[in-house]
Protein backbone atom coordinates (compact mmCIF):
# COMPACT_ATOMS: atom_id res chain seq x y z
CA UNK A 1 0.00 0.00 0.00
CA UNK A 2 3.08 2.49 0.45
CA UNK A 3 4.27 1.88 -2.62
CA UNK A 4 1.04 2.22 -4.29
CA UNK A 5 0.33 5.68 -3.09
CA UNK A 6 4.02 6.66 -3.52
CA UNK A 7 3.48 5.77 -6.94
CA UNK A 8 0.80 8.16 -6.78
CA UNK A 9 2.47 10.58 -5.99
CA UNK A 10 5.42 10.25 -8.28
CA UNK A 11 3.09 9.83 -10.76
CA UNK A 12 1.38 13.28 -9.98
CA UNK A 13 4.64 14.65 -9.52
CA UNK A 14 5.96 13.62 -13.25
CA UNK A 15 3.19 14.48 -15.16
CA UNK A 16 2.68 18.17 -13.20
CA UNK A 17 6.18 19.15 -13.23
CA UNK A 18 8.00 17.14 -16.07
CA UNK A 19 5.48 17.41 -19.02
CA UNK A 20 3.33 20.38 -17.94
CA UNK A 21 3.62 23.62 -20.43
CA UNK A 22 2.62 26.76 -21.14
CA UNK A 23 1.97 29.35 -23.60
CA UNK A 24 2.64 32.65 -23.61
CA UNK A 25 0.66 35.15 -21.06
CA UNK A 26 -2.01 36.90 -22.13
CA UNK A 27 -3.96 34.29 -22.98
CA UNK A 28 -7.83 34.50 -21.63
CA UNK A 29 -8.80 31.43 -19.40
CA UNK A 30 -11.93 31.22 -21.33
CA UNK A 31 -9.80 30.74 -24.53
CA UNK A 32 -7.38 28.30 -23.49
CA UNK A 33 -10.06 25.95 -21.52
CA UNK A 34 -11.31 22.96 -23.42
CA UNK A 35 -14.91 23.67 -24.15
CA UNK A 36 -17.39 22.36 -21.55
CA UNK A 37 -19.57 19.01 -22.18
CA UNK A 38 -22.63 19.05 -23.93
CA UNK A 39 -23.18 15.66 -22.10
CA UNK A 40 -25.42 15.14 -19.11
CA UNK A 41 -27.90 12.64 -18.05
CA UNK A 42 -30.74 14.09 -19.46
CA UNK A 43 -29.21 13.43 -23.26
CA UNK A 44 -26.60 10.61 -22.29
CA UNK A 45 -26.90 7.79 -24.74
CA UNK A 46 -29.45 5.01 -24.30
CA UNK A 47 -27.15 1.92 -25.73
CA UNK A 48 -23.83 1.27 -24.27
CA UNK A 49 -20.92 1.16 -26.80
CA UNK A 50 -18.39 -1.04 -25.26
CA UNK A 51 -14.86 -0.17 -26.81
CA UNK A 52 -11.74 -1.44 -25.99
CA UNK A 53 -8.65 0.34 -24.71
CA UNK A 54 -4.50 -0.46 -24.66
CA UNK A 55 -3.54 1.59 -21.01
CA UNK A 56 0.06 1.74 -22.17
CA UNK A 57 1.96 2.13 -18.45
CA UNK A 58 2.26 -1.46 -17.36
CA UNK A 59 1.83 0.22 -13.60
CA UNK A 60 -2.04 1.17 -14.27
CA UNK A 61 -3.24 0.17 -11.27
CA UNK A 62 -6.62 -0.87 -12.84
CA UNK A 63 -7.42 -3.91 -14.93
CA UNK A 64 -11.38 -3.50 -14.97
CA UNK A 65 -13.80 -0.19 -16.00
CA UNK A 66 -15.12 -0.42 -12.83
CA UNK A 67 -16.03 1.52 -9.56
CA UNK A 68 -18.21 3.92 -9.36
CA UNK A 69 -16.43 7.01 -11.22
CA UNK A 70 -15.95 5.11 -14.39
CA UNK A 71 -19.61 3.78 -14.04
CA UNK A 72 -20.70 7.25 -14.02
CA UNK A 73 -18.85 8.29 -17.29
CA UNK A 74 -20.24 5.28 -18.82
CA UNK A 75 -23.79 7.20 -17.64
CA UNK A 76 -23.16 10.24 -19.35
CA UNK A 77 -21.51 9.05 -22.20
CA UNK A 78 -22.60 5.76 -22.94
CA UNK A 79 -19.19 4.48 -23.42
CA UNK A 80 -17.69 1.49 -21.83
CA UNK A 81 -13.94 0.39 -21.68
CA UNK A 82 -12.30 -3.03 -21.87
CA UNK A 83 -8.96 -2.43 -20.34
CA UNK A 84 -6.20 -3.63 -21.49
CA UNK A 85 -3.01 -2.99 -19.60
CA UNK A 86 0.53 -3.21 -21.44
CA UNK A 87 2.46 -6.36 -20.46
CA UNK A 88 5.72 -4.02 -20.87
CA UNK A 89 7.09 -1.72 -22.85
CA UNK A 90 7.10 -3.78 -26.14
CA UNK A 91 3.79 -4.50 -26.62
CA UNK A 92 2.68 -1.86 -27.81
CA UNK A 93 5.40 -1.28 -30.45
CA UNK A 94 4.46 -4.83 -31.64
CA UNK A 95 1.07 -3.81 -31.91
CA UNK A 96 2.04 -0.75 -34.17
CA UNK A 97 3.71 -3.69 -36.27
CA UNK A 98 1.13 -6.38 -36.61
CA UNK A 99 -1.76 -3.75 -37.36
CA UNK A 100 -3.81 -5.54 -34.08
CA UNK A 101 -4.58 -2.20 -32.28
CA UNK A 102 -7.01 -2.31 -30.00
CA UNK A 103 -9.91 0.72 -30.50
CA UNK A 104 -8.16 3.00 -28.52
CA UNK A 105 -4.54 3.77 -26.96
CA UNK A 106 -3.73 5.89 -24.01
CA UNK A 107 -0.34 6.13 -23.94
CA UNK A 108 3.18 8.56 -23.19
CA UNK A 109 5.14 6.95 -25.79
CA UNK A 110 5.21 5.92 -29.88
CA UNK A 111 3.30 9.14 -29.71
CA UNK A 112 4.91 9.90 -33.20
CA UNK A 113 3.82 6.73 -34.45
CA UNK A 114 0.80 6.79 -33.55
CA UNK A 115 0.05 10.01 -35.00
CA UNK A 116 -0.22 8.37 -38.68
CA UNK A 117 -3.17 8.67 -40.30
CA UNK A 118 -2.15 4.92 -41.31
CA UNK A 119 -2.84 4.10 -37.58
CA UNK A 120 -4.85 6.45 -36.49
CA UNK A 121 -7.49 8.90 -36.89
CA UNK A 122 -7.24 12.37 -37.05
CA UNK A 123 -8.96 14.06 -34.01
CA UNK A 124 -9.74 17.44 -36.16
CA UNK A 125 -11.19 15.16 -39.14
CA UNK A 126 -13.24 13.48 -36.43
CA UNK A 127 -14.48 16.38 -34.81
CA UNK A 128 -15.69 18.28 -37.58
CA UNK A 129 -17.69 14.73 -38.76
CA UNK A 130 -18.90 13.89 -35.58
CA UNK A 131 -18.56 16.46 -32.92
CA UNK A 132 -18.69 19.83 -34.74
CA UNK A 133 -19.57 21.60 -30.89
CA UNK A 134 -16.36 19.96 -29.32
CA UNK A 135 -14.27 22.95 -29.43
CA UNK A 136 -10.73 22.92 -28.46
CA UNK A 137 -8.18 25.97 -27.89
CA UNK A 138 -5.89 27.02 -30.05
CA UNK A 139 -2.73 26.27 -27.10
CA UNK A 140 -4.04 23.07 -27.13
CA UNK A 141 -4.41 21.94 -30.88
CA UNK A 142 -1.30 24.07 -31.50
CA UNK A 143 0.65 21.82 -29.22
CA UNK A 144 -0.55 18.35 -30.30
CA UNK A 145 -0.75 19.47 -34.29
CA UNK A 146 1.86 16.82 -36.38
CA UNK A 147 3.52 18.17 -39.13
CA UNK A 148 1.09 16.71 -41.77
CA UNK A 149 -1.40 19.40 -40.06
CA UNK A 150 -3.26 17.21 -38.08
CA UNK A 151 -3.47 16.21 -34.50
CA UNK A 152 -4.22 13.05 -33.50
CA UNK A 153 -4.92 12.97 -29.87
CA UNK A 154 -4.86 15.90 -27.07
CA UNK A 155 -2.77 15.17 -23.78
CA UNK A 156 -3.16 15.63 -20.30
CA UNK A 157 -1.48 17.50 -17.72
CA UNK A 158 -1.07 20.90 -19.67
CA UNK A 159 -2.14 24.22 -19.01
CA UNK A 160 -1.02 27.54 -20.38
CA UNK A 161 1.30 29.88 -18.07
CA UNK A 162 -2.30 32.00 -17.77
CA UNK A 163 -4.54 29.05 -16.50
CA UNK A 164 -1.81 28.37 -13.79
CA UNK A 165 -2.02 32.37 -12.81
CA UNK A 166 -5.33 32.19 -13.10
CA UNK A 167 -5.87 29.55 -10.68
CA UNK A 168 -3.31 30.19 -7.33
CA UNK A 169 -4.72 26.89 -5.07
CA UNK A 170 -3.11 24.51 -8.05
CA UNK A 171 -0.21 22.88 -6.69
CA UNK A 172 2.48 21.21 -8.73
CA UNK A 173 3.87 17.91 -8.01
CA UNK A 174 7.68 18.16 -7.04
CA UNK A 175 9.82 16.21 -4.90
CA UNK A 176 9.84 17.35 -1.43
CA UNK A 177 11.60 16.75 1.74
CA UNK A 178 10.17 14.68 4.83
CA UNK A 179 12.02 15.09 8.25
CA UNK A 180 11.63 14.02 11.39
CA UNK A 181 9.85 16.65 13.88
CA UNK A 182 11.25 14.92 17.03
CA UNK A 183 14.81 14.94 16.24
CA UNK A 184 14.44 18.48 14.94
CA UNK A 185 12.89 19.22 18.44
CA UNK A 186 15.91 17.47 20.25
CA UNK A 187 18.33 19.74 18.11
CA UNK A 188 16.65 22.85 19.47
CA UNK A 189 14.61 23.46 15.77
CA UNK A 190 17.94 24.83 13.95
CA UNK A 191 16.69 27.09 11.19
CA UNK A 192 16.52 25.52 8.02
CA UNK A 193 16.42 28.64 5.40
CA UNK A 194 19.50 27.55 3.28
CA UNK A 195 21.08 24.35 1.62
CA UNK A 196 24.16 25.49 3.94
CA UNK A 197 21.93 24.94 6.99
CA UNK A 198 20.27 21.58 5.46
CA UNK A 199 23.84 19.94 5.44
CA UNK A 200 24.70 21.28 9.43
CA UNK A 201 21.40 19.51 10.16
CA UNK A 202 22.61 16.54 8.67
CA UNK A 203 26.02 16.62 10.58
CA UNK A 204 24.55 17.38 13.70
CA UNK A 205 22.07 14.18 13.22
CA UNK A 206 24.77 12.11 12.34
CA UNK A 207 27.02 13.37 15.37
CA UNK A 208 23.90 12.69 17.67
CA UNK A 209 22.31 9.72 16.09
CA UNK A 210 25.00 7.56 14.93
CA UNK A 211 23.25 4.50 14.25
CA UNK A 212 20.66 6.83 12.15
CA UNK A 213 20.93 7.58 8.27
CA UNK A 214 20.63 11.09 7.89
CA UNK A 215 19.11 11.26 4.54
CA UNK A 216 17.62 8.93 1.74
CA UNK A 217 15.87 9.08 -1.01
CA UNK A 218 13.26 7.44 -3.29
CA UNK A 219 14.87 5.52 -5.75
CA UNK A 220 13.42 7.60 -8.52
CA UNK A 221 14.22 10.77 -7.48
CA UNK A 222 17.70 10.60 -6.47
CA UNK A 223 18.71 13.88 -5.72
CA UNK A 224 15.76 15.50 -7.37
CA UNK A 225 14.79 18.05 -4.18
CA UNK A 226 18.74 19.83 -4.27
CA UNK A 227 17.82 19.58 -8.50
CA UNK A 228 14.89 21.78 -7.25
CA UNK A 229 16.74 24.21 -5.20
CA UNK A 230 19.53 24.05 -8.20
CA UNK A 231 16.74 24.97 -10.47
CA UNK A 232 17.77 21.83 -12.75
CA UNK A 233 16.02 20.08 -15.78
CA UNK A 234 16.00 16.29 -14.62
CA UNK A 235 16.97 13.49 -17.25
CA UNK A 236 15.92 14.46 -20.26
CA UNK A 237 15.25 17.81 -22.74
CA UNK A 238 17.32 21.16 -23.42
CA UNK A 239 17.73 24.15 -21.42
CA UNK A 240 18.25 27.61 -23.32
CA UNK A 241 21.46 29.23 -23.44
CA UNK A 242 22.32 32.36 -25.49
CA UNK A 243 18.58 31.49 -27.40
CA UNK A 244 20.39 28.35 -28.48
CA UNK A 245 18.57 24.97 -27.30
CA UNK A 246 21.78 22.93 -25.72
CA UNK A 247 21.55 19.61 -23.40
CA UNK A 248 20.45 19.78 -19.97
CA UNK A 249 23.26 18.43 -18.24
CA UNK A 250 25.22 21.70 -19.57
CA UNK A 251 23.53 23.73 -16.82
CA UNK A 252 26.15 25.34 -15.16
CA UNK A 253 24.10 24.89 -12.12
CA UNK A 254 24.89 20.68 -12.62
CA UNK A 255 28.41 21.28 -11.29
CA UNK A 256 27.04 23.09 -7.77
CA UNK A 257 24.73 20.42 -7.78
CA UNK A 258 27.02 17.10 -8.14
CA UNK A 259 29.53 18.94 -5.54
CA UNK A 260 26.70 19.42 -2.94
CA UNK A 261 25.59 15.51 -3.58
CA UNK A 262 29.03 14.10 -3.80
CA UNK A 263 29.66 16.35 0.00
CA UNK A 264 26.87 14.28 1.75
CA UNK A 265 27.91 11.30 0.34
CA UNK A 266 31.50 11.58 1.05
CA UNK A 267 30.29 12.55 5.20
CA UNK A 268 28.55 9.91 4.58
CA UNK A 269 25.30 11.81 5.16
CA UNK A 270 23.94 9.81 2.62
CA UNK A 271 24.81 5.73 1.80
CA UNK A 272 26.08 4.20 -1.11
CA UNK A 273 23.48 1.76 -0.84
CA UNK A 274 20.93 4.16 -1.65
CA UNK A 275 21.97 3.87 -5.18
CA UNK A 276 21.34 -0.07 -5.20
CA UNK A 277 17.66 0.25 -3.89
CA UNK A 278 15.18 -1.89 -5.95
CA UNK A 279 12.15 -0.57 -5.18
CA UNK A 280 10.36 2.27 -4.06
CA UNK A 281 9.52 0.87 -0.99
CA UNK A 282 12.61 0.15 0.92
CA UNK A 283 13.48 3.86 1.92
CA UNK A 284 9.70 4.18 3.07
CA UNK A 285 10.66 1.11 5.08
CA UNK A 286 13.77 2.90 6.66
CA UNK A 287 11.49 5.90 7.42
CA UNK A 288 8.60 3.31 9.10
CA UNK A 289 11.75 1.88 11.15
CA UNK A 290 12.80 5.16 12.44
CA UNK A 291 16.19 4.34 10.86
CA UNK A 292 16.44 7.33 9.04
CA UNK A 293 15.99 11.11 9.75
CA UNK A 294 15.21 12.52 6.13
CA UNK A 295 13.35 11.33 3.41
CA UNK A 296 13.61 12.82 -0.13
CA UNK A 297 10.35 12.28 -2.42
CA UNK A 298 8.65 11.36 0.82
CA UNK A 299 5.26 13.29 1.27
CA UNK A 300 5.01 13.66 4.92
CA UNK A 301 1.27 13.22 5.13
CA UNK A 302 1.79 9.90 3.57
CA UNK A 303 4.19 8.47 5.81
CA UNK A 304 2.38 9.60 8.66
CA UNK A 305 -0.09 7.82 8.08
CA UNK A 306 1.32 4.65 8.08
CA UNK A 307 3.47 5.87 11.22
CA UNK A 308 -0.56 6.19 12.79
CA UNK A 309 -1.45 2.86 11.58
CA UNK A 310 1.82 1.43 13.09
CA UNK A 311 1.61 3.57 16.83
CA UNK A 312 4.93 5.04 16.14
CA UNK A 313 6.04 7.33 18.64
CA UNK A 314 7.86 9.47 16.00
CA UNK A 315 5.80 11.63 12.93
CA UNK A 316 7.49 13.53 9.85
CA UNK A 317 6.98 17.09 9.24
CA UNK A 318 8.23 18.80 5.63
CA UNK A 319 10.31 21.58 4.26
CA UNK A 320 7.64 23.96 3.37
CA UNK A 321 10.01 26.28 1.12
CA UNK A 322 13.10 26.40 -1.09
CA UNK A 323 16.10 26.77 0.49
CA UNK A 324 18.09 28.48 -2.34
CA UNK A 325 17.77 31.69 -4.92
CA UNK A 326 18.87 29.18 -7.22
CA UNK A 327 15.62 27.05 -7.19
CA UNK A 328 13.67 26.88 -9.81
CA UNK A 329 11.07 23.91 -11.56
CA UNK A 330 11.16 24.06 -15.75
CA UNK A 331 8.00 23.63 -17.22
CA UNK A 332 8.12 22.25 -20.95
CA UNK A 333 6.28 20.13 -22.87
CA UNK A 334 3.03 19.32 -24.74
CA UNK A 335 1.36 17.05 -21.44
CA UNK A 336 1.98 13.57 -20.60
CA UNK A 337 -0.52 10.84 -22.08
CA UNK A 338 -2.92 10.95 -24.95
CA UNK A 339 -5.65 8.96 -26.31
CA UNK A 340 -5.22 7.59 -29.82
CA UNK A 341 -8.34 6.59 -31.80
CA UNK A 342 -7.26 3.65 -33.93
CA UNK A 343 -8.18 2.76 -37.26
CA UNK A 344 -9.41 -0.62 -36.12
CA UNK A 345 -12.16 1.25 -34.20
CA UNK A 346 -15.35 -0.01 -34.46
CA UNK A 347 -17.17 3.62 -33.30
CA UNK A 348 -15.18 6.60 -34.06
CA UNK A 349 -18.26 8.23 -33.52
CA UNK A 350 -18.80 7.22 -29.92
CA UNK A 351 -15.20 7.37 -29.16
CA UNK A 352 -14.37 11.03 -30.32
CA UNK A 353 -17.63 12.21 -28.52
CA UNK A 354 -16.24 10.20 -25.26
CA UNK A 355 -12.93 11.94 -25.60
CA UNK A 356 -15.13 15.39 -25.81
CA UNK A 357 -16.39 14.20 -22.70
CA UNK A 358 -13.26 13.63 -21.36
CA UNK A 359 -11.53 17.15 -21.97
CA UNK A 360 -14.46 19.13 -20.78
CA UNK A 361 -14.45 20.70 -17.45
CA UNK A 362 -17.35 18.19 -16.21
CA UNK A 363 -15.51 15.21 -16.95
CA UNK A 364 -12.33 16.46 -15.80
CA UNK A 365 -13.27 16.97 -12.70
CA UNK A 366 -15.71 13.51 -12.51
CA UNK A 367 -13.07 11.68 -13.39
CA UNK A 368 -10.32 13.21 -10.99
CA UNK A 369 -11.94 14.48 -8.47
CA UNK A 370 -15.13 12.63 -8.36
CA UNK A 371 -18.68 13.00 -8.33
CA UNK A 372 -19.81 16.27 -7.12
CA UNK A 373 -21.61 16.77 -3.57
CA UNK A 374 -20.72 13.24 -2.83
CA UNK A 375 -16.58 13.26 -2.74
CA UNK A 376 -16.22 16.96 -3.06
CA UNK A 377 -17.59 20.51 -2.79
CA UNK A 378 -16.40 23.35 -4.47
CA UNK A 379 -15.36 25.99 -2.33
CA UNK A 380 -16.45 29.67 -3.95
CA UNK A 381 -14.21 31.75 -1.46
CA UNK A 382 -10.91 30.67 -2.46
CA UNK A 383 -11.73 28.49 -5.64
CA UNK A 384 -10.29 25.32 -4.96
CA UNK A 385 -12.76 21.71 -4.34
CA UNK A 386 -12.89 20.31 -1.17
CA UNK A 387 -12.24 16.63 -0.99
CA UNK A 388 -14.75 14.11 0.90
CA UNK A 389 -11.96 11.58 1.09
CA UNK A 390 -8.16 11.81 1.56
CA UNK A 391 -7.13 12.09 -2.48
CA UNK A 392 -3.64 10.07 -1.46
CA UNK A 393 -6.18 6.56 -0.26
CA UNK A 394 -4.58 4.08 -3.23
CA UNK A 395 -7.63 2.13 -1.35
CA UNK A 396 -10.17 4.35 -2.09
CA UNK A 397 -9.34 4.70 -5.69
CA UNK A 398 -9.07 1.55 -6.11
CA UNK A 399 -12.16 1.03 -5.47
CA UNK A 400 -14.21 3.73 -6.62
CA UNK A 401 -11.73 5.22 -9.80
CA UNK A 402 -10.64 8.44 -8.42
CA UNK A 403 -7.80 9.80 -10.63
CA UNK A 404 -6.42 8.08 -12.93
CA UNK A 405 -9.66 7.79 -14.91
CA UNK A 406 -9.78 11.20 -15.13
CA UNK A 407 -5.82 11.41 -16.98
CA UNK A 408 -7.51 10.68 -20.12
CA UNK A 409 -8.50 14.15 -20.51
CA UNK A 410 -7.34 16.24 -17.51
CA UNK A 411 -5.28 19.79 -17.47
CA UNK A 412 -2.61 20.33 -15.21
CA UNK A 413 -4.47 22.65 -13.54
CA UNK A 414 -7.45 20.31 -12.68
CA UNK A 415 -5.05 17.46 -11.46
CA UNK A 416 -3.07 20.07 -9.71
CA UNK A 417 -6.03 21.68 -7.94
CA UNK A 418 -6.71 18.13 -6.18
CA UNK A 419 -3.31 18.98 -3.99
CA UNK A 420 -4.55 21.85 -2.10
CA UNK A 421 -5.54 20.97 1.17
CA UNK A 422 -5.13 23.78 4.16
CA UNK A 423 -4.99 20.90 6.40
CA UNK A 424 -1.48 18.50 4.99
CA UNK A 425 1.85 19.58 5.38
CA UNK A 426 2.34 18.79 1.18
CA UNK A 427 0.18 22.04 0.73
CA UNK A 428 2.72 24.60 2.01
CA UNK A 429 5.88 22.44 -0.04
CA UNK A 430 3.21 22.55 -3.03
CA UNK A 431 2.61 26.64 -2.25
CA UNK A 432 6.21 27.58 -2.50
CA UNK A 433 6.57 25.28 -5.71
CA UNK A 434 4.26 27.69 -7.09
CA UNK A 435 6.81 30.71 -7.06
CA UNK A 436 9.87 28.65 -8.57
CA UNK A 437 7.65 28.02 -11.66
CA UNK A 438 9.72 28.20 -15.26
CA UNK A 439 7.48 28.26 -18.72
CA UNK A 440 8.81 27.65 -21.80
CA UNK A 441 6.72 26.11 -24.24
CA UNK A 442 9.21 26.38 -27.13
CA UNK A 443 11.88 24.30 -25.57
CA UNK A 444 9.55 21.74 -24.23
CA UNK A 445 8.16 20.66 -27.51
CA UNK A 446 11.89 20.33 -28.43
CA UNK A 447 11.52 15.95 -28.64
CA UNK A 448 13.37 13.85 -31.12
CA UNK A 449 11.53 11.53 -33.16
CA UNK A 450 11.30 8.00 -33.42
CA UNK A 451 14.13 5.83 -35.57
CA UNK A 452 15.98 8.90 -36.08
CA UNK A 453 20.03 9.74 -35.62
CA UNK A 454 18.71 12.52 -32.96
CA UNK A 455 16.92 10.16 -30.85
CA UNK A 456 19.63 7.59 -31.04
CA UNK A 457 22.34 9.77 -29.85
CA UNK A 458 20.37 11.50 -27.23
CA UNK A 459 19.60 7.63 -25.99
CA UNK A 460 22.97 6.60 -26.43
CA UNK A 461 24.31 10.10 -23.95
CA UNK A 462 21.19 9.14 -21.61
CA UNK A 463 22.35 5.52 -20.44
CA UNK A 464 26.22 6.91 -20.37
CA UNK A 465 25.03 9.44 -17.80
CA UNK A 466 22.97 6.97 -15.89
CA UNK A 467 26.17 5.24 -15.49
CA UNK A 468 28.57 7.46 -15.57
CA UNK A 469 26.64 9.79 -12.68
CA UNK A 470 27.69 7.46 -9.98
CA UNK A 471 31.14 8.44 -10.07
CA UNK A 472 30.26 12.13 -9.77
CA UNK A 473 28.20 11.11 -6.70
CA UNK A 474 30.84 8.75 -5.36
CA UNK A 475 33.64 10.49 -6.22
CA UNK A 476 36.46 10.66 -3.15
CA UNK A 477 36.65 14.37 -2.98
CA UNK A 478 35.62 17.26 -4.52
CA UNK A 479 38.14 17.84 -7.24
CA UNK A 480 37.56 14.51 -8.65
CA UNK A 481 33.78 14.62 -8.77
CA UNK A 482 34.18 17.99 -10.68
CA UNK A 483 36.50 16.27 -12.78
CA UNK A 484 34.08 13.30 -13.13
CA UNK A 485 31.89 15.73 -14.49
CA UNK A 486 33.71 17.34 -16.71
CA UNK A 487 34.47 13.84 -18.06
CA UNK A 488 30.62 12.81 -18.33
CA UNK A 489 30.53 16.40 -20.45
CA UNK A 490 33.24 15.17 -22.90
CA UNK A 491 32.01 11.86 -23.56
CA UNK A 492 28.58 13.63 -24.57
CA UNK A 493 30.82 15.46 -27.46
CA UNK A 494 32.54 12.79 -28.36
CA UNK A 495 29.07 10.79 -28.95
CA UNK A 496 27.45 13.20 -31.28
CA UNK A 497 26.14 16.48 -28.90
CA UNK A 498 27.48 18.92 -30.99
CA UNK A 499 24.90 17.60 -33.98
CA UNK A 500 22.29 17.25 -31.75
CA UNK A 501 21.96 20.66 -30.14
CA UNK A 502 22.50 22.03 -33.72
CA UNK A 503 19.11 19.86 -34.34
CA UNK A 504 17.63 20.73 -31.04
CA UNK A 505 18.27 24.55 -32.14
CA UNK A 506 16.78 24.56 -35.32
CA UNK A 507 13.76 22.85 -33.63
CA UNK A 508 13.57 25.47 -30.54
CA UNK A 509 13.76 28.48 -33.14
CA UNK A 510 10.76 26.96 -35.12
CA UNK A 511 8.61 26.85 -32.83
CA UNK A 512 9.25 29.82 -30.80
CA UNK A 513 7.65 31.62 -33.76
CA UNK A 514 4.57 29.92 -32.51
CA UNK A 515 4.59 31.60 -28.96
Amino acid sequence: MAGMKKRLVLLLSLVAVMLISACGAGESQKQASPSPSTSDSSSAPQEVVELTMLVNHPWWPFKEWKGKIPEEITKKTGVKLNIQVAVDDKQLPLLIASGELPDLVYTSSELTRLANSEISYPWNELISKYAPDFKIDESRTGVNTMPDGNFYTIKNSFSTEQEWNDTPKALPGGSGLAFRQDIMEELGNPKMDSLEDLHQILLSVKQKYPEMTPILFDKDQIGQFFRINFGLKRNSGFIDQGGNAVHYLKDPNYREYYLYMNQLYREKLMSSENFTFKDAQQDDQYGLNGQVFALGGMIADTINAQLKTLNKDFSFNMVSKVLSEKAGTPMGGSGWSGVYITKNNKNVEASIKFMQFMLSEEGQRLGVWGIEGEDWTWNDAENYPVMNYDMNDAEAQKQFGYVYWGLLGSSGVTEALQRFDPKTLQTQWGLALRDTLKFNPALGLVVTNPDTEEQVIETQIKNMIATEELKIYMAKSAEEASKEYDNVIAKMESMGLSKLEAWATAQYKEYQKNF
